[in-house]
């Protein structure tokens, strides 16, 4: 692999920041202390934990060290006579135990970077650039596995690093806002979730099983521990002035979060427009928090003790949230994880900015928003089974005491004026959801319309058969030819589509529904299925035929079964 030294070292700032990305053992490292070295760093790679006379060295910033990296283009840095730095990090393993401790050498004079770990068990290696990229594995120990490391190097350090070495961007934990956990002590969370895992995982599963919940339970679980671990750290760190007297979850769905807040001392509230199954297999000092009631804006009230709001993936109420916090009184403070993106009217989000994802330029303005209501914005990115990882945090006030009353008007007109540019209903009717949700599977469609739909489809199927090169023989049963979705939707009425286009998936679900009928086939062909017989099952109850067959009525031809073999009434 050739690469230019620039290139090189944009690969190293990149995997200072990330290393635990590319070690599967790690749940993250991080820099503690950066050393500049001025004189002697040849002398220290030779020994490391020697004293040496000449060494010249200076403490400085880890973001210092980053920007002369991305600097070295010639020989500037050379020139200012720094032979490299040394970096210490903190590595912290994924299943808890201690920390690791591990150097970095960074040798500017000769483009080359060595990290080695105090323990037996991590891989020691350096990575050079000698008219191309070479990576040596270090570790001598006999019982060092070899093969493992070698194709570690191989196939997991050479792709990624190279990889980042065609990155052009600033590394994102330069970003100030990219960095995941940045927030709180790594360290810390990581043994608040792996205790989480073993205290409450299979209880959740056994409660997700009890009440038959559709939802994926290893995503919402492992979702809800994270989300609860995040929210201990955060409030027992030293950027929270004190821990929550009590939290309101607004739309909290399952009440997963909720229960494990209480249950780890924390009083708390959890309110959804609809009671979910789970609800009431929980413990009633659980269940008698859990609320169904929707969240009107300027009429919810919340107990007075309530001093932290959340919205984890909140959807109708998540630009809500700021609001809420800030007008329920002064020292309410709010956790949001947004996810499906709304405007204040209800309506889904319209893109202020078309250059960046749809979920990014929503999380922006939720920061916007944030920002009018006077908040100082956190942002920080989750380490959830998620992507949409991103959470706004409002910690405090950018205003006075004084400034208060005048806040609140101008957040009433923002919110006013939001809603006056993007319209769907009057600011007294807003709310989450109703309370019965919608079915958006096309079985809410009128049946003459779907019969309709079905029969035009099928024959368009059929006549595509006249196009076909080979010709068919005449007593075979005629199984039509096969056209994309694109074909299929063009043949049809924008009235018919108006119709389906409301439901979840559209003319692709309808198709789907009718799977005795039509099949489909990569990379997006729509054909008919040809009836074939049912291996029959003795043990298998026999069912009552009740559908008539659409090929019975339909098909020039007919059903190619007899009414026996068919599993449709003839």
């Amino acid at each position: 692999m050739n690469l230019s030294k620039q290139k090189f070292w944009n690969g190293i700032s990149i995997l200072l920041n990330n290393y635990h990305a590319i070690n599967r053992k790690l749940f993250a490292c991080s820099i503690i202390e950066v050393q500049q070295i001025v004189k002697g760093l040849q002398q220290l790679k030779l020994n490391l934990n020697g004293q040496h006379e000449e060494l010249i060295k200076e403490d400085i910033d880890k973001s210092l060290l980053i920007s002369q990296l991305l600097k070295i283009n010639n020989d500037d840095i050379i020139e200012n006579n720094i032979e490299g730095f040394v970096v210490h990090f903190k590595c912290i393993p994924k299943k808890g135990g201690n920390s690791i401790h591990a150097v970095g050498i960074i040798d500017l004079l000769n483009t080359f970077f060595r990290m080695t770990f105090d323990d037996n068990s991590m891989t020691d290696f350096e990575i050079k650039l000698n008219g191309e990229l070479v990576v040596n594995m270090l570790n001598d120990d006999s019982s060092f596995d070899v093969e493992t490391s070698l194709r570690w190097s191989e196939f997991v350090l050479k792709p990624k690093f190279y990889k980042w070495c065609q990155n052009e961007d600033m590394p994102k934990c330069e970003k100030n806002t990219e960095c995941s956990l940045r927030l709180i002590d790594n360290e810390k969370y990581n043994r608040l979730y792996n205790e989480f895992k073993q205290k409450y995982s299979e209880s959740a599963m056994k409660l997700w099983n009890d009440a038959k919940e559709s939802t994926d339970p290893l995503k919402f679980i492992y979702e809800d521990l994270a989300i609860a671990a995040y929210l201990i750290t955060l409030w027992q760190s030293d950027i929270v002035n004190k821990p929550p007297t009590a939290f309101a979850d607004l739309g909290c769905g399952n009440g997963l979060l909720v229960y494990i807040l209480i249950q780890e001392g924390y009083q708390g509230y959890g309110y959804d427009v609809r009671a979910r199954k789970l609800w009431s297999l929980y413990p009633i000092q659980i269940t008698s928090r859990l609320y169904e009631q929707a969240v009107e804006p300027f009429k919810f009230n919340l107990p007075p003790e309530v001093d932290w709001l959340m919205g984890n993936h909140s959807d109708e109420l998540s630009p809500w949230l700021p609001v809420l916090a800030a007008t329920c009184h002064r020292n309410v403070s709010y956790f949001l994880l947004p996810c499906c993106a709304f405007e204040f009217s209800g309506n889904k989000f319209q893109r202020r900015n078309s250059s960046i994802s749809g979920y990014k330029d929503f999380c922006n303005y939720a920061e916007q928003i944030s920002n009018t209501c006077g908040f100082k914005t956190e942002r920080d990115r989750l380490k959830i089974p998620s992507t949409k990882r991103i959470a706004l945090i409002g910690l405090s006030r950018m205003y006075t005491d004084n400034d208060h009353m005048a806040k609140m008007e101008h957040i009433k007109q923002f919110v006013k004026n939001e809603q006056q540019q993007h319209p769907n209903s009057s600011l007294e009717e807003i709310k989450l959801r109703g309370k019965e949700e919608a079915v958006r599977n096309c079985t809410q469609i009128e049946k003459s319309v779907i019969e309709n739909l079905v029969k035009k489809i099928f024959i368009l199927l059929l006549e595509e058969s006249s196009n076909k090169e080979k010709t068919i023989p005449i007593d075979e049963w005629q199984t039509g030819g096969r056209l994309t979705m694109s074909q299929i939707a063009k043949s049809l009425d924008k009235e018919n589509l108006k119709q389906i286009k409301s439901e979840c998936g559209g003319l692709k679900t309808l198709l789907r529904n009718k799977h005795e009928i039509f099949q489909f086939q990569e990379p997006d062909f729509v054909l008919i299925r040809k009836p074939q017989q049912q291996a029959h099952n003795t043990n298998k109850p026999q069912t009552v035929k009740k559908r008539a067959c659409f090929f019975k009525l339909h098909h020039p031809q007919g059903c190619p079964l007899s009414d026996d073999e068919c599993t449709f009434v003839h």
